[in-house]
């Protein structure tokens, strides 16, 4: 590799991470050190929550499926009929390549290319654009998912850190900083929670 080109690399790096940036006054990297009894987390620590993530989403189908959907058919929740739009190369084509919502001069020329009156060609926009929501009973499987979700999310976080004390007093976060003990099922739960809310 080029000698000028690791330079800089290596100048950006040590530039990057200066503690400065990174860490209170009067802390260094050398203070972060890991020892027996004090562990931090680290960048490898994320890969956990991939098959975290794997997991959820199987969990979400089959709750979907065989909960919700369930649910969903004894609360009367029940699918509106939506009249299809009439198979239109030309609509279909503007639809999906140029935009959901024509303007009226768009309209205009669409109904002039189809030999169709304008009223139809609003009509068959309208219609497509509802066929591509989500029906009622997919909301619904999607909010009972999210409900259920954030429920068991929150209370898996009191019962992981209820007994800490930084959670009644957040002075304590920073008590012995930075050597501070890292508890790793606190990790975990903490690394899946917010990768989990990413997704869903």
């Amino acid at each position: 590799m080029n000698p000028d080109i690791t330079r800089m690399a290596r100048s950006l790096n040590e530039w990057l991470w200066q503690h400065e940036f990174w860490l209170p006054p009067g802390i260094t990297w050398e203070d972060m050190k890991e020892s027996e009894d004090i562990h931090y987390p680290q960048p490898r620590d994320l890969l956990l929550s991939i098959p975290f993530a794997l997991i959820l989403v199987v969990i979400r189908y089959v709750f979907e499926r065989a909960i919700a959907l369930p649910l969903c058919a004894k609360l009367g929740v029940r699918d509106k009929q939506r009249p299809n739009a009439q198979p239109n190369p030309i609509l279909e084509t503007f639809y999906s390549t140029h935009c959901k919502n024509p303007k009226e001069s768009e309209l205009i020329s669409l109904a002039k290319q189809c030999d169709l009156p304008v009223r139809k060609v609003e009509r068959w926009f309208r219609r497509r654009r509802n066929t591509d929501r989500p029906s009622l009973s997919k909301k619904f499987c999607e909010a009972c998912w999210r409900f259920t979700f954030y429920v068991i999310a929150f209370f898996t976080g009191l019962a992981v850190l209820y007994d800490k004390p930084w959670f009644w007093d957040h002075r304590e976060c920073w008590t012995g900083y930075p050597q501070q003990v890292s508890h790793p099922g606190v990790k975990i739960v903490v690394i899946n929670h917010v990768f989990s809310l990413d997704i869903f």
